[in-house]
């Protein structure tokens, strides 16, 4: 260690010293590295993302890609202002990963790639710190490499002095079984899950391939003990050995994953007393209280449907997961949607469907008689195949018993193939169990939704239960 400076500041001698070298020759090989785990964590448009020993900042920009806020921390000065230069907007300092400058909850996710060793256990910790309660980690570490069919491109490394390949052993042992597992759990993480992920270097020739390794901080290490031009000269010498006619030289190395999340700090228990429906208040649970942020996060108020469904966390989404596969699997459009949805509402006598799909119809068909006229019945608003398709949805919940093949044959004629039909009426029947479970525990929409409907598609509702 250079004398005077803490060790995270001296990593800028060995992987800075070649910035531009790594950042052309050596990073690009890791984008299907970057990409598999962006993928796994569920990175998407939106998304705040912190990513700890960014280098040069590719694996940001291409997060920036996907439409999320970027930031970065890395301990090397010359590769930050390459992440600069890739990443304008994002916010990339020069710093110790062990010690972050960003407050606590600051970010949606956070990655690291190859970055964090079982030697720097304190950047897991602080990387929860910074994520946000129900936040997402995930991060990438050498796995078995000596079982890689592409371990020979990292063998020159083995040149540095004994207690250097000995310690930079032991800082990749979060690949071995378990061990990433349990310090990320020791971190406080919760949900850890372990992942493949591909990753391949791929180089022009030999003297491609020496140059990209020379550009590394594990490189900077052989090279102090045996020196540049011999480092060199083993490089080439060892690749030339591995030279394929027309193609480029490539080692498949084993990289492991890992995704993980911090947990949402659950209150001991809610104070609102009134939850919209017959039931009480539901229990305090991880996936109940991401519902009721994301509500107050959109709406500024928690919905009364949250309120009732939140009490068996993921029985809503794995409904309406089926009921849009439905929709799907038929091609039915949104106003198709809005028609069954409405005409089902209607028919059943649910007020709360009939407020929120009314509302939505509304929207999709840029005219607030269409949802009207559905649901006072006439469907004057209609085109003559909607009001076959508003006609079947009325049968069905009213008396499904007396459907004919006359029936079936109405839809053919309107321009419904069998698929379309058997689409249409499982999304009728699974809006109708979710109505039918709604208004069976006394379920009442939240007023703000019935307030901001146009004062036509409101007047149409005639029956069912009160807003609140």
């Amino acid at each position: 260690m250079i004398a005077g400076m803490e060790q995270w500041e001296t990593v800028d001698a060995g992987w800075g010293r070649l910035a531009a070298d790594f950042a052309t020759f050596s990073e690009p090989s890791n984008v299907r590295e970057y990409l598999s785990l962006h993928r796994a964590v569920g990175l998407e448009a939106g998304d705040s993302v912190l990513d700890l020993a960014c280098g040069a900042g590719l694996a940001l920009e291409l997060a920036s890609l996907r439409g999320a806020d970027v930031a970065g921390i890395d301990a090397s000065p010359r590769l930050v202002a390459i992440a600069r230069d890739r990443n304008p907007d994002g916010d990339l300092r020069v710093g110790d990963m062990n010690h972050l400058p960003w407050p606590e909850a600051s970010f949606d996710v956070v990655t690291s790639f190859r970055g964090v060793w079982a030697t720097t256990p304190d950047a897991l910790t602080e990387a929860l710190r910074v994520l946000r309660p129900g936040g997402r980690f995930a991060m990438t570490v050498w796995g078995h490499i000596k079982a890689s069919p592409g371990a020979w491109s990292l063998a020159p490394f083995a040149l540095a002095a004994a207690p250097t390949v000995s310690n930079q052993a032991a800082m990749n042992q979060m690949g071995r079984p378990g061990v990433g597992e349990r310090l990320l759990v020791e971190a406080g993480f919760a949900d850890v899950e372990r992942i493949s992920i591909p990753f391949a270097w791929e180089f022009a020739d030999p003297e491609a391939y020496a140059r990209a390794l020379a550009s590394t901080g594990p490189a900077y290490e052989a090279i102090g003990e045996v020196g540049a031009e011999e480092f060199h000269r083993r490089c080439v010498e060892l690749a030339s050995e591995r030279v394929r006619e027309g193609l480029p030289l490539r080692a498949e190395i084993d990289v492991a994953g890992f995704t993980a999340r911090r947990r949402l700090d659950l209150p001991e228990s809610y104070d609102d007393a009134f939850t919209g429906s017959f039931l009480s208040a539901y229990p305090p649970n991880e996936t109940a209280e991401q519902m009721r942020r994301e509500d107050l996060d959109d709406d500024g108020y928690v919905s009364t449907v949250t309120k009732l469904w939140a009490r068996m966390p993921g029985a809503f989404d794995q409904l309406f997961a089926l009921q849009r596969s439905a929709a799907a699997f038929g091609g039915l459009s949104l106003r198709h949607r809005g028609v069954l949805t409405t005409a089902t509402a209607a028919t059943l006598g649910d007020s709360a469907c009939a407020y929120a799909w009314g509302g939505k119809l509304a929207g999709w068909a840029e005219d607030p008689q269409v949802p009207a006229s559905v649901l006072r019945g006439d469907d004057e608003a209609l085109t003559a195949q909607e009001r076959v398709l508003a006609r079947w949805a009325r049968q069905v919940v009213g008396d499904p018993n007396s459907t004919t093949e006359t029936d079936l044959e109405a839809l053919r004629a309107a321009g419904f193939d069998d698929d379309q039909i058997f689409a249409a009426t499982l999304f009728v029947v699974l809006r109708l169990a979710f109505s039918t479970f709604n208004d069976a525990l006394g379920l009442r929409l939240d007023r703000a939704v019935v307030e901001a409907l146009p004062a036509v598609v409101r007047d149409a509702v005639t029956w069912g239960r009160e807003s609140v």
